[in-house]
């Protein structure tokens, strides 16, 4: 009587309480640990301390620390979402789009340093990374944008976005109930008190209005977006200048 062919074993999705080590595991931590603190903070061993394992056992999944930084930038890209991009609806569109990225990035905050602090290698770029500015570019050149300055919108939403999750999102989900973020005063309120010899009017003024949500400040962001691109229509196109409600 032959023998039935044994099947293959396969891995406990747990050990010891902890789920098995994986490729996937360790790009899901390293983007959580690069999120929170940078990606300088992903070394082997602080990323071993993190998953409870040694660090001989990351060399079973991973060939070195290099591919840790490429997978977990895959992971990020892999959670960007492209929202319904529609020329007729373009302001609808770019604030879905923004919005989208916003959420993003509010998870992973300090990984959007990657490409001042690591060098990732082209496995390690998702398809969405080209696919969907591809898309949003489109969109612009779609409503009548010259190359130039399709180009020129979007530099203006990276630089506005990155900026906004740094030092607006990330400082108040870090302490809700801390000082609060980098509000629209231009200079904290305890610095002209500290200079009462100095004749600052307007700044003191400015320091003492409300300040404004997180949210309004994005939407104020948005809105300045919008207007840079109405501002960029041709002529021939003054139709979509204005969104039809």
């Amino acid at each position: 009587m032959s023998e039935k062919p044994s099947k293959p074993r396969r891995r406990p999705a747990t050990r010891k309480g902890r789920p098995t080590l994986t490729r996937e595991l360790i790009a899901e931590r390293a983007l959580h640990l690069a999120g929170a603190e940078g990606f300088p903070a992903v070394t082997m061993r602080r990323l071993a301390e993190e998953l409870g394992v040694t660090v001989r056992a990351l060399y079973n999944y991973v060939a070195d620390r290099q591919e840790v930084v490429d997978l977990a930038a895959r992971l990020l890209l892999a959670q960007w979402e492209l929202p319904e991009l529609d020329p007729e609806r373009w302001e609808d569109s770019v604030r879905a789009y923004c919005a989208q990225l916003r959420g993003l990035y509010r998870r992973y905050p300090r990984a959007l340093l990657v490409s001042l602090d690591e060098r990732v290698r082209p496995t390690g770029v998702h398809p969405n990374r080209l696919a969907n500015p591809e898309a949003f570019l489109g969109l612009l050149r779609g409503i009548g944008l010259t190359p130039h300055d399709a180009l020129r919108v979007h530099s203006e939403l990276g630089l506005k976005l990155f900026a906004f999750t740094l030092l607006v999102d990330h400082p108040t989900d870090r302490a809700p109930d801390g000082p609060g973020p980098l509000d629209a005063a231009p200079v904290p309120a305890a610095w002209p008190a500290a200079h009462p010899e100095l004749h600052l009017p307007y700044l003191s003024e400015a320091v003492h209005l409300p300040k404004p949500t997180p949210d309004e400040l994005f939407d104020y962001l948005v809105d300045t977006l919008v207007l840079s691109i109405r501002e960029r229509l041709p002529a021939t196109h003054a139709g979509v200048r204005r969104q039809k409600p």
